[in-house]
């Protein structure tokens, strides 16, 4: 298994053996070096070469150079041959020593001990014994062609380099084979003989590569079983640099820690560090000089701006020693070459880290700290290195842990700016400051942390200012809002102005507090008329939401949503979920005005995004995550529902993005069969039961009665959805789309648990009210449940009505769903022609959407429409180069164990080669695959074809 790793990618190298061997067996000699790093896989290109030569026939000699031996004359020629001078099983010594060899036997005779490690006496006793070991390889040629196998020559002993030189000369009509493997950086005693080597006419010379995303992707595969995920392989590569030997470390240390190659191990894989790579990087600092240490632990310290000027301050050297040390460093391998400095292999940074003491670790983050701030770099990399200091009394660092926080929010990092303040607190210069406990809990309110209440409420009792207090109060209220203690938010927002007059960015402030008042008594039960003016005058966008609660048409709703657009909705100061322009938005999406929407909320979540409004910005892209879903963009919708809820936890404050963003999230995976991911999604975030009762979670609500549905958890599902459309009825929760979701769910349901009659009842309920709203992807979800139902020419007709009402819509993702049933409704009715048109028209949609199932589902009525083959509009994935290789053997007639062996692999790998190519070629079986290599691919014509 390990060897294996080592070969993969090494295509190159093999036939460079292969090449050679044959060149031997006829009777001419070669030279082979391979030049690579440590664990690039010399030394199992060595062994493949063994099996090679031994496999045609060839004697092997083989020899490892040590470090430790390079001080010993004749070392690596006694490994090479002294076993065969010596054994009895070998020819008699007086055989192979005869005639011009017995110049070579002073250098075995071990009668006289204290003359074993004697280097030759002069350039003539040198000669003898080279000519006499050339004469030894000679007369073991005669019997059969001869390899001789060196590995880390670079560090062989120089009388022996002087045999290696001395032979590459006389090779040719030899049949003797030399390979060797060499390190990129050679010894100086060792340079001009391995470069005298090189440059013979019989050299062939190849330098191992890294290996590439394919390999590792491949070495994943086969160790830790399983494809792995995209996100792992890069990691791995990242980790390992290519590096196969690291590779094999890293995948055995996941092993034994029972880490599988799923999305997750991701963020894992850059800490790992695996022993053996740990055990080699400390043994090789520990013979360096302390200098050589100090600036290792500089580099590790400083990551990408370890420059000389630095890691001089940081290690407290000299220019002089610095430049000493990292000559002592790179000779060792472990720095690169160049400047800024940095370590071969990412690993060893964490290696060196991690040996370093507490003491040592905070004076040097300290200096570099001090270091980068005097040199203008930027504050948040200062503030990183004072996060790893011991608090002590520096009213420096305070400062600069503050400005760094500021920065931080600019950019929209607030877990940063949370780290920032909190080592900033714990300082005792900071004395409890209030200014770092209210921007602390503004940081952790938007970076959803609970303890954003308890650090406001503090700020809030130890400050005085007017303007600052209010601004608190707001702070406070949202966090209040965002863990469901809504009361205690409306007494805190309401209160807000009664400071009385104040300056004008005080009474901002506190405007906005009452705007947020306001929206908190909407959405909150039992409040639907409190707090509807404000300040006297009712936003138009308020507006449009309080006609929309009162049932009044789509065309009002959207005109006075359009009006509050069109004024150009004032920009707000202050950082606030539901402003005026997202309020809008939404109530514009409902009476289908996706489009704009969808423009507004981009502009909103940008502008918010520049002036470092996060929560304005998060909650402009929730809301923009359920308008692309709506539009049928599946894929854009999931990508950016993910990356809000990538910050949620248990423990979490549950801002409005939050239930908006799962809610989108959990219909794309329902559209895409992903039951499962959806329900341990809802879990990891605390959203699977016990959700707050407030209008923000009703499409959460509706989202996971539907996923409840689809798992055929009927009683579950059908009691929340009557819970929930009671409830939004009362309250004046309208929200004329959700049944566009869960309505035909809901009739299935109903229908298998109650009878037809109970889920017509609800079709016609539904529609009723669509048709009274009057916007068109309401009515046509509600008129294509109860077409179904209906069936016959009524519900036919229904069906035409409300694929005519969404045809002009960017409503994709319905129309599919429309298409599909249409389709199918003309199937049962005979109308074969029309029913495989329209089929095929919901299809491609679907497809197009990304909404597999509704794919799926097309795709087998289409086969009852009479379609025996239904191609795919998907072009298939290209093979890969191993897949390829593999492929190409197995069509030219080899069996698995026979590719296996031509390729270094496993039969496993071979097999799980072939079942990947199967499945991208289209074909069920190996007597398939020469036509579909020979085509490229299999058929991706988009029509549908072989119609009964």
């Amino acid at each position: 298994m390990r060897q294996e790793f080592l070969l993969l990618q090494r295509d190159r190298e093999i036939d460079l053996i292969r090449t050679g061997v044959r060149q031997a067996q006829g009777g001419d000699g070669a030279v082979i070096m391979f030049e690579g790093s440590h664990g690039a896989g010399k030394t199992s290109l060595l062994t493949a070469a063994r099996q090679e030569a031994e496999k045609s026939g060839l004697q092997v000699f083989q020899a490892r150079a040590g470090e430790l031996e390079r001080g010993f004359a004749w070392v690596v020629v006694r490994q090479l041959f002294e076993h065969c001078l010596n054994a009895e099983d070998r020819m008699p010594c007086d055989g192979l020593l005869a005639g011009p060899a017995a110049l070579a036997g002073s250098i075995f005779d071990y009668a006289d001990p204290d003359r074993i490690s004697e280097p030759p006496q002069g350039d003539a006793g040198l000669y003898r014994i080279l000519h006499g070991l050339y004469w030894l390889c000679k007369n073991l040629s005669s019997a059969a062609p001869l390899m001789l196998l060196i590995d880390d020559a670079h560090h062989a002993d120089t009388a022996s380099l002087r045999f290696v030189n001395y032979l590459v000369n006389r090779l040719e009509g030899s049949g003797v084979l030399l390979v060797l493997t060499h390190a990129p950086d050679v010894p100086v005693t060792a340079q001009e003989l391995l470069l005298s080597v090189s440059r013979s006419p019989l050299a062939r010379h190849a330098v191992l590569d890294p290996l590439d995303r394919e390999s590792v992707r491949e070495a994943i595969t086969v160790r830790l079983g399983g494809t792995p995920h995209e996100d792992v392989t890069a990691a791995c590569l990242t980790a390992s640099d290519g590096n196969p030997l690291h590779l094999m470390e890293l995948l055995d240390e996941m092993g034994r820690r029972g880490i599988a190659p799923e999305k997750p191990a991701a963020d894992t894989v850059p800490s790992l560090t695996p022993a053996r790579i740990a055990k080699e990087v400390t043994r090789l600092l520990h013979r360096l000089p302390s200098s050589a240490q100090a600036l290792a632990y500089a580099v590790a310290v400083l990551g990408d701006d370890a420059d000389s000027g630095h890691c001089a301050a940081v290690a407290a050297l000299d220019d002089n020693a610095v430049l000493q040390a990292a000559d002592a460093l790179r000779e060792a391998d472990i720095l690169n070459p160049g400047v800024p400095y940095g370590f071969r292999r990412s690993v060893v940074r964490q290696i060196v880290y991690a040996q370093m003491s507490s003491e040592a670790r905070n004076g040097v983050h300290g200096r570099a700290a001090h270091s980068l701030h005097a040199a203008g770099a930027d504050l948040t990399t200062v503030a990183e290195h004072l996060c790893r200091t011991e608090p002590g009394r520096d009213p420096w660092a305070v400062r600069t842990l503050r400005a760094a926080a500021v920065e931080a929010m600019r950019r929209a990092e607030a877990a940063k700016a949370t780290r920032y303040l909190r080592r900033a607190l714990a300082d005792s210069a900071a004395e409890r400051d209030p200014w770092i406990l209210g921007q602390l809990g503004s940081a952790e309110l938007r970076a959803r942390q609970a303890t954003a209440i308890e650090h406001l409420r503090e700020a809030l009792r130890r400050t005085h200012a007017p303007v600052v207090r209010s601004r608190l109060r707001l702070e406070l209220g949202l966090a209040l809002t965002a863990s469901a203690r809504y009361e205690e938010a409306l007494a805190l927002l309401a209160n807000t102005g009664s400071s009385g007059p104040g300056p004008t960015s005080t009474e901002s402030v506190e405007q906005t507090a009452r705007t947020a008042a306001a929206v908190v008594s909407r959405i909150i039960p039992g409040r639907r008329r409190a707090g509807l003016r404000i300040g006297g005058t009712a936003p138009r966008s308020h507006v449009a939401i309080e006609a929309l609660s009162r049932g009044r048409p789509s065309h009002r709703v959207a005109r006075l949503a359009a009006a509050a657009l069109a004024d150009g909705v004032p920009s707000c100061d202050e950082d606030t979920e539901l402003t005026d322009a997202i309020v809008a938005a939404w109530a514009m999406n409902q009476c289908d005005g996706a489009e704009s929407a969808e423009r507004v909320l981009r502009d909103t979540a940008r502008k918010a995004f520049d002036a470092g409004q996060l929560l304005a910005s998060a909650t402009a892209w929730s809301m923009l995550s359920g308008v692309l879903l709506d539009t049928g963009r599946l894929m854009e919708a999931e990508s950016a529902a993910r990356q809000l809820l990538r910050q949620q936890g248990d423990c979490s404050l549950m801002l409005a993005c939050v239930p908006l963003a799962a809610a989108a999230l959990t219909h794309c995976l329902i559209e895409t069969d992903r039951l499962p991911e959806a329900e341990n999604i809802l879990r990891d975030n605390a959203l699977s039961e016990g959700l707050p009762q407030t209008a923000l979670f009703v499409p959460l609500r509706i989202a996971r009665v539907r996923l409840h549905l689809r798992q055929d958890r009927f009683q579950v599902g059908l009691r929340e959805l009557a819970e929930c459309r009671d409830q939004a009825r009362q309250e004046g929760w309208l929200y004329p789309s959700a049944p566009c979701e869960y309505l035909s769910d809901a009739t299935r349901a109903l229908s298998i648990t109650i009878g037809p009659r109970a889920a017509h009842k609800l079709a016609v309920d539904v529609t009723e009210r669509a048709r009274a709203f009057g916007a068109a992807r309401p009515l046509a979800a509600a008129l294509r449940t109860q077409g179904e139902i209906v069936g016959g020419e009524e519900g036919l007709e229904m069906l035409e009505n409300a694929d005519h009402l969404l045809m002009s819509t960017p409503y994709q993702l319905e129309r599919a769903r429309i298409l599909v049933a249409l389709g199918a409704a003309l199937r049962r009715q005979g109308r074969r022609g029309a029913a495989r048109r329209r089929l095929k028209e919901g299809m491609d949609m679907a497809h197009r959407t990304g909404a597999s199932v509704l794919e799926a589902t097309a795709s087998a009525e289409l086969r009852l429409a009479g379609v025996r083959q239904i191609r795919s509009a998907q072009q298939p994935a290209p093979l890969t180069p191993a897949e390829e290789r593999v492929a190409h053997k197995a069509a030219a007639g080899l069996s698995n164990r026979e590719i296996s062996q031509a390729l270094f692999v496993t039969v496993k790998t071979v097999e799980w080669h072939l079942s990947q190519a199967y499945a991208k070629l289209g074909i069920a079986k190996r007597g398939e695959l020469s036509r579909a290599l020979a085509t490229g691919s299999s058929p991706s014509d988009d029509d549908i074809c072989s119609s009964a």
